[in-house]
């Protein structure tokens, strides 16, 4: 009985707010049980500013202090076992084993199938290769000159690339609950692929290559009206 109340919990939570939901609860389950091992006696089984420290440290900037209010008073998920000035510690309501073994299950898609249009579009951005994209983009953005070879990839990633990532972030965007994490990396892309448009327009090349850096920045900027 009760692990069918948990299940129902999480699975409306995770409806309600998607793969942002998953990724709170799974850090604070990795919290909990870190403290657990230490043995040491504290007042929760995790407390907040781990959880945002935590978060960050993933690449996750995001106040959970919304989500985890959600949390205790509409699904009975977490309760707030100590708050003080500075701090405050929170205590799961149900065996954190069980907790686990239900967001384990939603990650592998072992609990529910996904609605086969979030799925489709995270099929799409994952054929964009994201990770790639955004890694490659972050070293060019460092960059103070840029060789033929970047300005030629750069060009061909705005052109072929970059409208296909707005196409989808446009899509996304109708299931923002859902696709919180999916919508902020497209939204770093097209950040970062900015920046280095305007870096090329009024950088330098190496060894004096001449480019046409107006028009990929024009192309650039059409991209994200289509």
């Amino acid at each position: 009985m009760e692990l069918n109340a948990l299940r129902t919990s999480i699975l409306d939570a995770y409806h309600r707010y998607g793969q942002r939901f998953l990724l709170v609860m799974k850090i604070a389950i990795a919290i909990a049980k870190e403290n657990k091992l230490r043995g040491a006696t504290l007042p929760g089984d995790f407390d907040y500013k781990n959880l945002v420290e935590r978060l960050s440290a993933v690449g996750f900037s995001y106040n959970p202090s919304l989500l985890l209010r959600i949390l205790e008073k509409e699904y009975r998920l977490v309760e707030t076992s100590y708050k003080s000035s500075n701090q405050r510690w929170y205590k799961f309501k149900y065996d954190i084993g069980y907790v686990e073994m239900v967001i384990n299950n939603l990650s592998t898609g072992n609990e529910e199938l996904e609605d086969p249009d979030i799925a489709i579009i995270k099929i799409q951005l994952s054929s964009l290769r994201p990770k790639y994209w955004l890694n490659k983009l972050k070293n060019w953005s460092v960059k103070e000159r840029f060789s033929k070879v970047d300005m030629k990839t750069f060009e061909e990633f705005s052109f072929s690339i970059l409208p296909k990532f707005v196409k989808v972030l446009k899509r996304a965007e109708e299931y923002e609950e859902a696709l919180f994490v999916e919508i902020n990396t497209i939204k770093e892309i097209i950040q970062l692929a900015q920046l280095i448009a305007e870096k090329i327009e009024h950088g330098d090349v190496n060894n004096s290559e001449t480019y046409t850096n107006s028009i990929t920045l024009m192309n650039f900027q059409g991209a994200q009206h289509i």
